[in-house]
């Protein structure tokens, strides 16, 4: 028989522990942007994020007006962003560029980034065409937002030889502040309805909009009513879903007040204007902006839309509209609401946090031009969870802000304690409320999330139509 060794495996333990104490430990890959172009923040975010590297090597040969055979070899074969070591030998050959380029390549960079954001997507995806061979290129994969914003802005700065020069990307930078113009909170009212629902406007449902509106104008005549409706849709998607719906209604619907000289006399005149509805309809997200200069019939517009374009037939509860208001917060009278206008089922109110801006107007210049833009930095005032006193004589105390009524409440942050059920024990849910967004109830039961919003009604900051 043979022999079996057995092997005590203590020092062979004992090895490996010796062994792995005496690694290094691992760092995370990161490039060396930072270090070589500290100067240049949006070039470096840029290339680290951007998924066809070919385009950079344009806009770097584009601002130096030469070609650069290394950077050729870095980029042209380069699939997806770019690796590690192939981004700093890149910020290294733009490191040897003259100062005047580097300006150059950052300035175009920021544009690029600033069309980051899900507007700045939206107005790049309304001008690129997938019939033209170029830009279905750009569309295929691998691509990103700011890959298809790069390219725009190559097409305009940078055309190829024989290309015409073209503004797509002046057109979406002005689209992209139209559109966030159009989600500001002065310029709009908000509203969150039912997500997915899709717009559709026939000729019997334009006649029927045109009908309420009489009924809300009493003075203006249903063929004066100018209707205009536009689709946004995805181009990248299967359908082509409508990604923003708007539509505006323009009629005679407010009269004007002015003085007249008329052979040699002042005279009053009263004349008719124009009055100017716009909707803004975001199927996806459910949010719905309603602009009109009379903010008191804000709301039943709102209902307007919902039942005629949207499908609503009237019925409230099978579409509800949300309304939020934070103005209630700006005092500490809300607490004491807390304890008087608490409903069944919720045993305590806590505010855990407070978004507050306070905007006002500056004179800043915008290329050669001084204008009037409106400033308003955001400062959340939140509580440790230790902390004693609330959120208001944190605000005096800490931020020196005795009174938040010159200030706009934008977001806040709630912990409700939820009563003991037959279903459920006693809890404590979060929940964030943001104008114009409504809350968030995405990780509430359906029961709660029934609860929670009915405490925002008796507490005046939510209303449904």
């Amino acid at each position: 028989m043979t022999a079996v060794k057995h092997q005590d495996a203590k020092p062979t333990r004992k090895k490996a522990a010796a062994e792995q104490a005496n690694k290094e430990p691992r760092t995370r890959g990161k490039d060396k942007g930072p270090e070589l172009l500290s100067h240049l923040e949006n070039f470096v975010l840029l290339t680290r994020k951007v998924q066809r590297p070919g385009l950079l090597r344009s806009l770097v040969e584009g601002a130096t007006g030469a070609p650069l055979v290394p950077l050729r070899e870095l980029t042209d074969d380069a699939k997806g962003s770019l690796p590690i070591a192939s981004r700093n030998a890149l910020f290294a050959l733009v490191a040897e560029i003259d100062h005047t380029h580097q300006a150059q390549i950052e300035r175009a960079a920021e544009r690029v980034n600033l069309l980051g954001d899900e507007y700045g997507t939206l107005a790049v995806g309304t001008l690129l065409d997938a019939s033209n061979s170029q830009d279905a290129a750009i569309l295929s994969s691998p691509t990103d937002k700011l890959s298809r914003a790069l390219y725009l802005y190559l097409c305009q700065e940078h055309p190829a030889d024989g290309d015409v020069g073209e503004h797509r990307f002046d057109h979406a930078e002005t689209q992209h502040g139209m559109l966030q113009q159009s989600q500001s909170d002065k310029y709009s009212s908000h509203y969150v309805g039912p997500k997915g629902a899709q717009p559709a406007l026939a000729e019997v449902a334009e006649q029927e909009l045109r009908r309420r509106l009489t009924e809300l104008f009493p003075k203006i005549k249903p063929d004066d009513v100018l209707v205009d409706h536009f689709e946004r849709r995805d181009a990248l998607q299967a359908g082509n879903p409508i990604v923003l719906y708007t539509l505006t209604a323009k009629f005679n619907g407010k009269e004007v007040h002015y003085q007249k000289i008329e052979e040699g006399e002042v005279k009053d005149i009263e004349s008719p204007a124009v009055t100017d509805v716009r909707y803004a309809w975001h199927p996806v997200t459910g949010e719905l902006s309603v602009f009109c200069d009379d903010l008191e019939v804000r709301p039943e517009l709102a209902k307007i839309f919902r039942d005629v374009v949207l499908g609503g037939n009237g019925d409230i509860r099978s579409m509800p509209m949300h309304e939020f208001d934070l103005m209630g917060f700006c005092t500490p009278a809300m607490l004491k609401r807390f304890r008087k206008d608490r409903i069944d089922g919720i045993e305590w109110i806590e505010i855990r946090h407070l978004v507050v801006t306070k905007p006002e107007v500056r004179q800043v210049s915008l290329r050669t031009q001084s204008v009037e833009r409106k400033v308003a930095n955001a400062l959340v005032i939140r509580l440790h969870r230790f902390e004693e006193r609330d959120i208001y004589a944190m605000a005096r105390e800490v931020y020196s802000l005795p009174d938040l009524t010159d200030c706009v409440i934008q977001q806040v942050k709630l912990s409700m304690r939820i009563a003991k059920t037959i279903h459920r024990r006693a809890h404590t849910v979060s929940i964030q409320i943001t104008v114009p967004n409504g809350f968030s109830d995405g990780r509430l039961t359906k029961d709660d999330s029934v609860l929670v919003f009915a405490q925002l009604i008796r507490l005046d900051c939510a209303r449904e139509y």
